[in-house]
């Protein structure tokens, strides 16, 4: 019986090492691949290659199809536990209209701020789990031109699934993307006189605006 309890003991203890260490594997994997997708997207802008090559290296960054879910609801953001879930409201044209959008404003902003901040000298700050499959890589972004403004501070939400890692979320100076997505998304769904029509038309002309 004893010998019982004891090899009980130390099956569960290895079970805990062993999820342990495969947590930590993905956080250290997140943060590899933040480290290594950002260098190549600033290499790209550094040695002025074409928009369309800086595009395709953010869109092998990014998970659009979950961020336009996290905009509009599905999971709620964590500051608004109970916010209304308006992806699964949409039909399945409408929720492929919503996520090409979303996908031409993420492009559109994350390949604005990587010539702005094309000459930040760009540090990691580690990474920790934040879920199952989720983890926040924090960095820091210094400009080179300006050393005595303070850095910026943005955290990559990164999911994991085996070798894979996506951006989900960004959370820059304590600005969730998803959380702003998601206050402008509900006002317009749910203000009368707006609705759907008028939500894709606002997603629309900010995507198309110069």
């Amino acid at each position: 019986m004893r010998f019982r309890h004891f090899a009980r003991a130390v099956f569960l203890g290895l079970s805990v090492t062993t999820l342990s260490l495969a947590a930590s594997a993905d956080v250290a994997g997140a943060q590899s691949f933040v480290e290594r997708e950002h260098s190549q997207i600033k290499k790209l802008v550094e040695s002025n290659a074409p928009q369309a090559e800086v595009t395709k290296a953010i869109d092998g960054m990014v998970d659009y199809n979950e961020i336009a879910q996290r905009a509009l609801g599905k999971p709620c953001p964590t500051t608004i536990p109970n916010c209304t879930n308006h992806w699964d409201e949409l039909n399945d044209a409408q929720k492929k209209e919503v996520t090409e959008l979303f996908k031409g404003l993420v492009e559109k902003k994350y390949r604005e701020n990587a010539y702005k901040t094309k000459d930040f000298d760009v540090s990691y700050r580690g990474a920790k789990e934040q879920g199952a499959d989720i983890s926040k890589v924090r960095t820091e972004a210094k400009n080179k031109a300006k050393p005595r403004e303070p850095a910026v501070q943005v955290d990559y939400i990164i999911k994991s699934n085996g070798s894979t890692h996506k951006v989900i979320d960004l959370v820059t100076e304590g600005s969730i993307l998803s959380k702003n997505y998601y206050d402008q998304s509900h006002k317009m769904l749910t203000t009368p006189g707006q609705g759907y029509p008028y939500f894709v038309k606002k997603l629309r002309e900010k995507v198309n605006k110069k």
